[in-house]
């Protein structure tokens, strides 16, 4: 998990430079990072940690393909995560796909 979360950060990187050069691109979403934690002394030695996201919660792609999601169309998060996911498709020659972005809406943040 960790290691998925941060290739799609590592990828973002690339697509923000990029949207850069587009002018008037606007914000960029980001991927915030997950730390792996071992907890030694615990039933279950590992877990994962990222940062808890305060606010309207937004599911801009899923994985499934079971839910119906006007916020990937209908919000400009929504259009440029859908950008990153097809910018990454083709750069990766069709190998990578990033799926289920979710997010905080206002601050264009991504999980």
């Amino acid at each position: 998990e960790c290691q998925v979360q941060n290739t799609a950060r590592e990828y973002i990187k690339a697509y923000t430079s990029a949207a850069k050069s587009v002018e008037a691109f606007g914000d960029i979403p980001e991927i915030i990072p997950i730390y792996l934690v071992h907890r030694p002394s615990n039933n279950i030695p590992y877990a994962t940690l990222e940062e808890e996201l305060i606010g309207d919660f937004v599911k801009y792609s899923v994985k499934d393909g079971k839910e119906i999601n006007v916020m990937r169309r209908d919000s400009e998060a929504g259009q440029k995560c859908c950008a990153f996911q097809h910018w990454v498709y083709h750069n990766t020659e069709g190998n990578l796909l990033v799926t289920d972005m979710q997010g905080q809406q206002s601050l264009q943040r991504t999980v």
